[in-house]
């Protein structure tokens, strides 16, 4: 269900976009919500496209996108620090919760 949802959600503002690239808006909220529907959309279509492998995502790494995005929009220099430490721990996959030499 959420995938269709997803899916419906991204086709919907990626259409928004197109009728806002077809009238364009005049209007300060009307320009930032054309802005949205330009990105939003197609970040929707891409995350419907790739459900099944992001729901696969452990729990930790979930976890950490919520704390790399406050910290870049609080300090964007840490951007060039962040991503690769990010991969990184993707890379080595830690370990929690599970006790040594078994």
């Amino acid at each position: 269900m959420r995938r269709h949802l997803i899916g419906i959600l991204g086709i919907v503002l990626s259409l928004g976009a197109a009728a806002f690239w077809i009238w364009q808006p005049t209007e300060a909220w009307s320009q930032q919500l054309h802005a949205a529907c330009q990105r939003m959309g197609p970040m929707l279509i891409i995350l419907w496209v790739a459900y099944k492998e992001v729901s696969r995502l452990p729990a930790w790494l979930l976890g950490t996108f919520p704390v790399l995005l406050i910290l870049l929009a609080v300090k964007p220099r840490l951007f060039l620090f962040l991503i690769p430490l990010v991969i990184a721990l993707a890379i080595l996959q830690p370990r929690f919760g599970r006790k040594r030499g078994r």
